[in-house]
């Protein structure tokens, strides 16, 4: 009855609103509007809909079936894209989310979260990253321990990984049933072994926690060796390592439960390999601009976004990226090494260029007489320097004369800074000015 009054009033120029109407029968708006949809549905216009949402809650379950685990909004949206060429909202994944129960797998709380100390700022180890993490890629390498229990009795692994902050990505890692140095030293050359061109030694940052594997001096050689700058967080201080302690956060929230059920170390350390190949290489992130970690180190290096096809040709039918990189990264490894050599030879001549006495007594002499030089100069400024400030001394002390001899009524005057100007036995003051 509501429905067909508001009809016939809508037909009428000067007809009452549909609020109006709705308050003369004692009908709210939304469940007018609930029934308006509802009938609508009958002619199928929502059935469409409905058909919609079933079709994304399977590209859902199947995004989850892949992964593993439940992942967040966001991951849910970029997966979708990817994946299927579906793009909806972060709000609509939500919505989608909340239908089908679905809670994304959440880190457990930092059990050293504001839990910071502070040393003294010269007596504290380095840390040069400061958490500006973001500065490029392969700039600063994060790295830490965890620890993964498996089996019945909950043993424990321990893994070590090595993380590009600005990228994402797991450049090399270890397992063992054992937190020592080795483990760390291992993790390292896994590191070294596959990225050794990429990383810039020299601009790169190693930054870790104050663990006494990090410290030891078998690792801090191992740094030197290779020309990396050491960095490490503030003593318990875990937001220093920030991206690293979430990775790992993260990856326990995936994979505890399935490492739960290894039956052995070697099992784990499988699983935990087959995991950083697919976060590297199949892992979208929505920060990322979409991309894995490593298709991400590949943009940001030939700013190339990677799609199916360019303008017409098919990317298949392209030298991959990936091979653009390695061609670039060899060109700039040859030329650094021919910079080296053309130094190193350059440094050898010198060596070899055969020195008398007399060649050596009369550089002696050319750097004694430039020392001289230098210091007659200073001499020479000093002189006049204190010649100056002599005459405005003698002045500044005919001024106290002065003063003692002034009546009061001129002594409060002077109180006041812009009367001085007034009083030429006071103008010494304008001849400081360079000291302050």
């Amino acid at each position: 009855m509501a429905d067909a009054f508001i009809r016939k009033q809508a037909e009428k120029p000067d007809g009452l609103s549909v609020t109006q109407c709705l308050h003369m029968f004692g009908v709210s708006r939304s469940g007018y509007y609930s029934w308006v949809n509802r009938q609508k549905d009958a002619d199928g216009s929502q059935a469409e809909k409905r058909e919609r949402q079933n079709k994304l809650k399977e590209l859902f379950r199947q995004i989850v079936r892949k992964l593993g685990f439940v992942p967040g909004k966001r991951t849910f949206q970029t997966y979708l894209w990817r994946e299927f060429n579906v793009s909806i909202s972060v709000k609509q994944c939500r919505r989608i989310m909340t239908s089908m129960n679905l809670v994304a797998n959440r880190p457990k709380k930092d059990a050293y979260k504001h839990q910071a100390t502070h040393d003294h700022e010269y007596a504290a180890p380095l840390n040069a990253v400061k958490q500006d993490f973001y500065i490029g890629p392969r700039k600063i390498i994060l790295t830490d321990i965890t620890y993964l229990y498996y089996g019945p009795v909950r043993t424990p692994v321990y893994l070590c990984a090595f993380k590009d902050a600005y990228t994402k990505e797991i450049l090399g890692h270890h397992v063992d049933t054992h937190m020592t140095v080795e483990l760390v030293k291992t993790a390292y050359d896994a590191m070294m072994e596959k990225h050794r061109t990429e990383l810039h030694r020299a601009e790169c940052v190693i930054h870790s926690d104050q663990g006494s594997q990090y410290l030891s001096t078998t690792f801090q050689k191992l740094l030197s060796d290779d020309d990396f700058i050491q960095s490490v967080s503030g003593r318990g201080n875990s937001q220093d390592n920030a991206p690293m302690e979430s990775f790992f956060g993260r990856m326990k929230c995936e994979l505890l439960d399935l490492v739960a059920l290894c039956p052995d170390a070697d099992s784990v350390a499988k699983m935990i390999d087959g995991y950083m190949a697919a976060y590297n290489n199949q892992h979208y992130q929505y920060a990322l601009a979409g991309l894995t970690p490593s298709e991400y180190y590949a943009y940001v290096t030939t700013g190339i976004y990677p799609v199916d096809n360019y303008y017409g040709i098919k990317a298949t039918e392209l030298m991959p990226i990936k091979a653009l990189v390695e061609a670039r990264l060899n060109a700039a490894a040859d030329k650094a090494r021919k910079v080296r050599a053309a130094t190193a030879k350059r440094r050898q001549a010198a060596q070899q260029i055969c020195k008398t006495p007399e060649m050596v007594v009369a550089r002696d002499q050319r750097i004694l007489l430039r020392k001289i030089s230098k210091w007659m100069r200073s001499k020479t400024t000093a002189i006049q320097q204190i010649s100056h400030l002599t005459a405005v001394l003698k002045k500044a002390q005919r001024a106290g004369v002065f003063l003692m001899s002034a009546p009061a009524e001129l002594i409060t005057e002077l109180t006041d800074g812009r009367n001085w100007s007034a009083h030429p036995e006071l103008s010494y003051i304008y001849e400081m000015r360079e000291l302050f």
